[in-house]
């Protein structure tokens, strides 16, 4: 019975090589995976940017009164900063490149406006008027504005 366990030890790892998928079903798989992930990873950066525009004004007007909070919203603009250089990061499938070359041009602006911004609050010049000068929740509108192609993407 020994050499029969021996041989099923030896054979089973050359039966099992051969019963993976043939290498165009398995490519497919993968470009329908990185497809999701992409889908998914656009829709959660979507969501955190809005978020985050829906939050700033409190922040930015609790900054004007608090050394804390001022110290609080530098990190929600650095962490959001953080945020657009990780989703510029992603390739997109190929389908998705004009949607991405879309978001990276508002991302551009946007990254744009969070430097000024922060830089305005660590002056100490940050008032309502100049959050709202700054544009954030119009470049953010832009940005949101394309969730829906995104979600259709993953249909």
């Amino acid at each position: 019975m020994s050499k029969r366990w021996l041989m099923a030890l030896i054979l089973a790892p050359a039966l099992l090589a051969g019963c993976s998928l043939p290498g165009s079903v398995d490519e497919g798989l993968n470009k329908v995976n990185d497809s999701l992930s992409y889908v998914n990873d656009a829709t959660a950066y979507i969501n955190d940017a809005t978020q985050f525009s829906q939050q700033l004004p409190t922040l930015a007007q609790e900054a004007l009164t608090s050394p804390d909070a001022l110290a609080n919203l530098e990190s929600e603009i650095t962490a959001m900063q953080a945020d657009i250089a990780t989703f510029n990061s992603l390739t997109p499938p190929a389908f998705a490149e004009s949607i991405d070359a879309k978001l990276e041009q508002y991302n551009a602006t946007l990254d744009g406006q969070l430097t000024n911004l922060m830089a305005t609050a660590q002056s100490g010049q940050l008032t309502a008027e100049t959050l709202k000068q700054s544009q954030v929740g119009q470049t953010v509108g832009q940005i949101s504005s394309i969730l829906e192609q995104v979600q259709n993407l993953g249909k």
